[in-house]
């Protein structure tokens, strides 16, 4: 399941997205759809399961399956799909999905419990085992951080997933039948860093078959990985498992915009707006990056050229600095080229004049931080999940030559809530392109990238 960008330009890249979502044919077909007993049943669950939320917790229902709404899209995301625009469709056998009794069996020591409720919203979860509710009817962005992490799946809410774990990380159904679930492999070829489409071929989709709402999203996850053991049922006696928080030690707070937890167990509770419940600054670190050894991908190089970034973020502002030494080749654009030395490698089969006209369209990044050869791009690849690439540039470095074979990489980058939780994921990556011959010895870089470093989750440790 490896991303490879064949045409490796800098434009953002269209996304296929699905004009008319198509609703299964038991949705769309009255004399097929489930009984109204059967949806009464299920709207009294999710409402019994509601009264047993906090005061501070409870959200507004929708009194009937039929008042979903088919038409929302957040941002460029849509958030309805039909079976027939997936891969690999199946549904959840019931009878293999347990009923869970308590949520804090599945807490660790110091996890938080994170409700980010209605909005757009973001969660960064902690290096312990968290309970994270996806239930708002909202749109939510969320990196569980390590730990066995529990998310809550509700009707009518989209949690886009950046790190679900199939070997730790799981699901709790709230007032959705087991039957209901639908899990399938994207088919969506479109990328775009960040804004890629919920379902991309490289994401895992978990869908609610009755009104084709996504629930879920999981980005860089094979749909074959997930099974009935990744779900189990919500319960009135798991909810009221929580209620009782300073037993349970945890420090609440409630508020909109950033609520930042602590290094103990956290409730984060949000608004109806939208909030960004954050794991704080000291949540985490990060390992050195390294590249080199042809670690370019999707474009191997036989180049001896190595290089390291040392990275932190702290108050949302990401500093990165590092240096790369015996290189082929110049960082491309740092001699103010606008073409291709005739020496380099164009390791894709590409045009090399139509290469950097396609770099060269976009001089400037959304920082207004002007082109480099050294980029920031979304995608993991080295650790367990496979290798992946998007060609959709997210921030430019400045290069530095010190001489025509080494120099030193610097970058300071405002990220956006999004932003952090995809890099605390470790989903991003660092390549350098180059060209131009300096030293005359008829070799003159990779335009396509002479080395990689990523920041996956070998790099970012949480605490």
């Amino acid at each position: 399941m490896a991303g490879l960008d064949h045409e490796h330009n800098l434009t953002h890249q269209s996304h296929t997205t699905v004009a008319n979502p198509l609703l299964t044919p038991s949705h769309a077909d009255h004399s097929t759809a489930p009984s109204v007993g059967s949806s009464l049943q299920e709207s009294e669950l999710e409402k019994s399961l509601n009264d047993v939320l906090a005061p501070d917790e409870k959200q507004p229902l929708t009194s009937t399956p039929d008042d979903h709404n088919h038409g929302p899209v957040v941002g460029k995301f849509e958030l309805h799909i039909g079976l027939d625009q997936v891969d690999s469709p199946r549904s959840l056998d019931p009878k293999k999905v347990v009923r869970d009794a308590s949520f804090v069996d599945n807490l660790g020591t110091r996890g938080d419990y994170l409700n980010p409720r209605g909005g757009n919203n973001v969660v960064i979860g902690s290096g312990d085992s968290d309970i994270i509710r996806g239930t708002g009817r909202g749109f939510n962005t969320i990196t569980t951080g390590t730990g066995r992490d529990t998310i809550i799946l509700g009707k009518e809410t989209t949690n886009r997933i950046f790190d679900f774990d199939p070997a730790s990380d799981r699901f709790a159904l709230h007032g959705i039948h087991p039957k209901d679930i639908v899990i399938a492999q994207g088919k969506n070829p479109g990328k775009g860093g960040l804004e890629q489409p919920l379902d991309a071929v490289t994401n895992t989709l978990i869908i609610d078959k009755k009104t084709g709402h996504i629930l879920a999203s999981l980005a860089f996850v094979k749909s074959s990985d997930i099974s009935e053991k990744h779900f189990v049922k919500n319960s009135a006696q798991a909810e009221a498992s929580l209620l009782n928080h300073k037993k349970l030690g945890f420090k609440t707070q409630r508020g909109s915009g950033q609520l930042t937890g602590t290094r103990g167990r956290d409730r984060l509770i949000g608004n109806s707006g939208d909030n960004f419940l954050y794991v704080g600054d000291d949540g985490f670190k990060f390992n050195t990056a390294r590249g080199g050894g042809g670690t370019e991908f999707p474009f191997p190089t036989d180049s001896s050229g190595t290089s390291q970034l040392t990275t932190a973020l702290k108050n949302g502002v990401l500093r990165i600095n590092g240096t790369y030494e015996n290189f082929d080749g110049f960082p491309l654009f740092s001699q103010g080229e606008t073409t291709i030395d005739p020496n380099a490698k164009i390791l894709n089969g590409s045009n090399p004049q139509a290469l950097v006209e396609g770099f060269l369209r976009v001089p400037k990044d959304v920082e207004g931080n002007p082109i480099s050869g050294t980029h920031l791009h979304f995608s993991p690849a080295g650790d367990s999940r496979g290798n992946f690439a998007d060609a959709t540039v997210v921030r430019f470095f400045e290069n530095t030559p010190i001489d025509a074979k080494s120099g030193t990489i610097n970058g300071e980058f405002k990220l956006t809530p999004a932003e952090q939780a995809a890099l605390l994921a470790g989903n991003f990556y660092v390549n350098i392109h180059t060209n131009i011959d300096g030293d005359g010895d008829g070799r003159a870089g990779f335009p396509t990238g002479e080395n990689r470093l990523n920041l996956n989750r070998n790099v970012v440790q949480f605490a």
